[in-house]
């Protein structure tokens, strides 16, 4: 469903992917043009100006809508399915980042434990993981995300864009931007703070594409940003998909 095969990779001054197209084309399709409306969404005035609908923001609503929309439940089964998490961590490893941590399933947790047990190493204990996505909606009449570094349950983020291909103009900005500290003290940033868009400094803008995936780390320095859009109409709306592998 997701395309695993071409992702390219930057490594400074963290691990981030990028892969397009992320999905066949009438699959996504259907994507764009089932959207949840914004009525749906929760308000998140702590995060920049940003609407999220989610199974932790208002998340009866958000199964509500994931049931009734054919290709949302499909994609939701995948999202929630032990080999979206395999398949992920295998793209990683092959692109020589290993997590050191094990696909889901009890089989391969169970088959590491007795080789550990039978080198006479000490029994590895394993996190639960789980993958859950979340739908996210700004405008662009100033719509952003200030500067952060991810919850420190999350492990791995896919961000994908839900648009038509001709229906965003680059001028509004809506990139995801690789953003690093000017304060040194800052840094390192395992709890999650936030900073001001004059604290950072931009070292790369993922532009906002249509059928794109972006898929980064979260590390205790993983700085990254939507600076404040530029457009003039407020119904026009960036629309992303966010799909979070997470620590239990």
């Amino acid at each position: 469903m997701l395309n695993f095969d071409n992702f390219s990779f930057d490594y400074e001054p963290y691990p981030i992917g990028f892969t397009r197209p992320a999905f066949e084309a009438e699959f996504y399709g259907q994507l764009v043009g089932s959207f949840p409306p914004l009525e749906l969404f929760k308000f998140m005035e702590s995060k920049g100006e940003k609407y999220s609908l989610s199974q932790h923001n208002n998340g009866d609503q958000y199964r509500q809508f994931v049931k009734s929309s054919p290709p949302w439940r499909r994609l939701h089964a995948f999202i929630h399915s032990s080999d979206y998490i395999t398949r992920t961590f295998d793209m990683l490893r092959a692109h020589n980042l290993d997590l050191d941590l094990p696909s889901p399933g009890f089989t391969t947790r169970m088959s590491q434990k007795f080789r550990a047990w039978k080198r006479g190493n000490p029994i590895p204990h394993f996190p639960r993981l789980k993958a859950r996505f979340e739908f996210s909606a700004m405008p662009i009449t100033g719509g952003s995300i200030a500067p952060h570094t991810d919850n420190i349950r999350k492990v791995v983020t896919m961000v994908v864009p839900i648009l038509n291909e001709d229906e965003w103009n680059p001028n509004w900005g809506g990139g995801t931007s690789v953003v690093k500290p000017k304060d040194v003290r800052h840094l390192f940033n395992r709890i999650n703070n936030y900073l001001g868009f004059d604290e950072v400094e931009e070292i790369k803008t993922f532009p906002f594409l249509s059928n794109q995936c972006l898929v980064f780390i979260k590390t205790d320095s993983s700085w990254h940003a939507v600076w404040p859009m530029t457009g003039k109409d407020r119904s026009v709306i960036r629309k992303t998909l966010t799909i979070n592998i997470e620590r239990s």
